[in-house]
């Protein structure tokens, strides 16, 4: 049996096939030409080199983006799919020539801060200036307030290096991991190095509004406060009250004083928190004496979590007082990862400025996670733009794998 729409071709020479991914690079380069993008990046932002060559700027950004859009495991499986087809690609955003991957890596590790802050802006003013969805989406609580969710996640991770030869006759080791990881508190994790890079969401429209790097432990109340003036800027933007704006907290933002700097501006905040020792107050103990406000039961686990509201709970002995929500589990035989284990039973504290009658502790709790697993699902889905484009969003180097 024959089929007409199949051919066979057999040629000795090589006839590489065009990457599935070329067609999303062909329309990510024509938004950048047609909303003005990269001429912009070409006539407004300036990096000067020593010995700059025949490359500029934008070429290594085109590298950066495609490289992003490609989902290759490392760059040097992205160069060498995209070695037949560099002219065409290159073409695409208006240039001629590709740079090499070890150029690529010298421009990166060479890239400076303001250079990084100028394309951080024009990105972001971009960001801001459209608006590609009808409605921002948005959630409704009891009494028919809107509410929009950034989600700022704070992450650090840990990095392994590998072991390398040290002798007397032996130049001084070098690491690409050098510009981007320091010595830091590496928690439960395995390595040496330690980064930190906080990200923030759009929960609704899944828009990255930024994202903030640094080497060892970070400058995270940094990254919070600049993460603050993004989505003070995108309220001010839609029109919104940053009172509407609904920040929820992850990982680095445990504690009470980062608390204070989204409080100061006047934005809606909820977070998992780590300050246990809030069980110990007269208000948490007189609450989890009684009868819990509510059960809930996981729908696939079937775990059952009491939950247990406070209503106003100061964080510190000066304040400030925010509502507190307890969820209660028993304990397993192996400590908890998320929560404080106390007696056979497993203690997670969520804090929120959400009103009471407003949202119940049920639908605090549940969205807090529902957002969670919404952002936890995108980052497996595959690597993000702006988390590729370290180099031009995050402020540091980019760390280059190339093919281990």
């Amino acid at each position: 049996m024959t089929f007409s729409s199949v051919t066979i071709q057999i040629t000795p020479e090589p006839l590489p096939s065009t990457p599935s991914w070329m067609g999303e690079v062909a329309a990510f380069a024509q938004v950048l030409t047609h909303t003005g993008i990269r001429s912009a990046i070409q006539d407004q932002v300036r990096f000067a080199r020593a010995r700059m060559g025949t490359y500029e700027l934008i070429d290594f950004v085109a590298v950066v983006i495609g490289y992003a859009l490609s989902g290759e495991a490392t760059l040097k499986d992205f160069y060498e799919r995209l070695a037949p087809f560099a002219e065409p690609f290159m073409a695409l955003f208006e240039r001629n020539r590709l740079p090499h991957r070890s150029t690529l890596s010298r421009f990166l590790a060479a890239l400076d801060q303001p250079t990084v802050e100028a394309l951080r802006t024009l990105f972001q003013e971009d960001l801001l200036a459209r608006t590609p969805f009808a409605s921002p989406g948005g959630l409704f609580d009891r009494t028919g307030g809107q509410w929009m969710v950034a989600d700022v996640d704070g992450t650090r991770c840990v990095d392994r290096q590998r072991a390398l030869p040290q002798a007397e006759s032996l130049p001084a080791p070098h690491r690409r991991f050098d510009h981007v990881c320091a010595p830091g508190y590496q928690g439960r994790k395995r390595g040496e190095v330690v980064r930190t890079r906080t990200v923030v969401l759009q929960a609704h429209t899944h828009q990255f509004l930024g994202t903030f790097g640094g080497p060892g432990n970070g400058d995270y109340r940094g990254e919070l406060r600049r993460a603050i003036a993004v989505i003070t800027s995108y309220a001010t933007q839609l029109g919104l009250s940053p009172a509407s704006m609904l920040m929820r907290l992850d990982e680095l933002y445990g504690d009470a004083a980062p608390l204070l700097d989204v409080l100061s501006a006047g934005l809606g905040v909820i977070t998992r928190s780590r300050a246990y020792h809030l069980l110990e107050h007269p208000v948490v103990k007189q609450t989890l004496a009684r009868s819990p406000d509510h059960v809930s039961t996981h729908p696939e686990s079937h775990m059952q979590r009491s939950l247990y509201d406070c209503a106003s709970v100061p964080l510190t002995p000066t304040g400030p007082e925010m509502r507190l929500v307890i969820a209660t589990h028993a304990g397993a035989s192996a400590d908890p990862a998320v929560g404080i284990e106390r007696d056979g039973t497993v203690y997670e504290l969520f804090v929120s400025t959400l009103p009471s009658p407003a949202f119940t502790a049920t639908e605090g709790a549940t969205a807090f996670c529902i957002i969670r697993s919404d952002l936890s699902t995108m980052r497996k889905q595959g690597r993000s733009l702006l988390e590729a484009m370290v180099a031009v969003f995050a402020g540091t180097p980019f760390p280059i794998a190339w093919g281990t």
